[in-house]
């Protein structure tokens, strides 16, 4: 299947499961697999998205970064499909992109790349670790030219223990997936 129809089929998968009852189990059990990682609890810096409709709340993660002294870096993109990290805060000003996300609206200072840890986002993942995202590039491209430490955060829905869509060579794997284990029945599909 190509990553088109694939990326279609996962998005509408992603937010059917979103509405269960289950959803918001196997997101706090990624919260508390994620916050006794070693190497987020080891990161003084972590890069992160600002989440939107339908997928893994990051506002709870953010929070505890703040709590455990942590300095957060959310992603400013750009036309040409770059972009940078800038330290967020409570009082960074924020706008929405072309993406239809929250960035900051100043991105000039306070920037870090690449940040101790990145938590890449994604609509699916292989047990070979390759990562499908919206189609944008632009977190292939930063990891690319910024080569840091990826983690990435997995309901039972976006695994995949085959790679069911195409692998280009722009394609970046991620380091390390944590996937919800609300379920022990449960694998990767």
């Amino acid at each position: 299947m190509d990553k088109v129809s694939f990326r279609k089929k996962q998005i509408d998968l992603v937010s059917d499961f979103m509405k269960s009852d289950k959803a918001q189990k196997e997101i706090n059990n990624l919260y508390f697999q994620l916050f006794n990682n070693l190497d987020f609890q080891n990161s003084s810096s972590i890069g992160i998205t600002l989440s939107m409709n339908d997928e893994i709340p990051t506002f709870p993660i953010i929070n505890q970064c703040w709590e455990m002294g942590k300095e957060v870096y959310i992603p400013k993109t750009f036309s040409d499909y770059s972009m940078t990290f800038v330290k967020y805060t409570q009082d960074t000003e924020l706008e929405d992109n072309y993406y239809g996300t929250s960035e900051p609206k100043n991105y000039q200072t306070d920037v870090m790349n690449p940040p101790d840890l990145l938590i890449t986002p994604g609509l699916a993942y292989s047990s070979d670790k390759n990562r499908l995202g919206k189609g944008f590039g632009c977190f292939d491209r930063y990891l690319a030219k910024y080569p840091t430490k990826t983690l990435a955060l997995a309901l039972s829905i976006q695994c995949y223990q085959d790679t069911p869509w195409p692998v280009y060579v722009l394609d970046k794997k991620i380091d390390d997936i944590i996937i919800s284990s609300v379920d022990q029945n449960a694998d990767i599909q």
